[in-house]
């Protein structure tokens, strides 16, 4: 399964101010999750996250996001661990492929 990035989106404080929450038709109180896998409902009134909701906030300004088992794979796949070696270390973070571009507060 992969995620998806939605760029100045503000995290919705609850269920109900949420665009992927909607009224289950026929019933004024409960709403479906579309964003959730196992289609969970939420009642009415639930003022706040809950646990289930896979949405996640990244706060901005933030530089490049990297993938760090994919980091770590490359660390312990040269001399690093052996030589413990700064250099080695910070080649691999450098040239790591970017998940998603880094963002400045505009």
């Amino acid at each position: 399964m992969s995620s998806i990035l939605i760029k100045d989106m503000d995290m919705p404080k609850s269920c109900e101010d949420c665009v992927f929450c909607q009224v289950v038709p026929n019933s004024l109180d409960v709403y479906f999750c579309y964003a959730d896998k196992n289609n969970r409902h939420v009642r009415r009134g639930y003022n706040e996250k809950p646990s289930f909701c896979p949405l996640a906030e990244i706060s901005t300004p933030h530089g490049d996001l990297i993938d760090r088992d994919d980091l770590l794979y490359e660390i312990n796949r040269s001399t690093f661990v052996e030589r413990y070696d700064y250099n080695t270390a910070y080649d691999a973070a450098a040239l790591a492929e970017t998940i998603i571009e880094a963002e400045d507060n505009e």
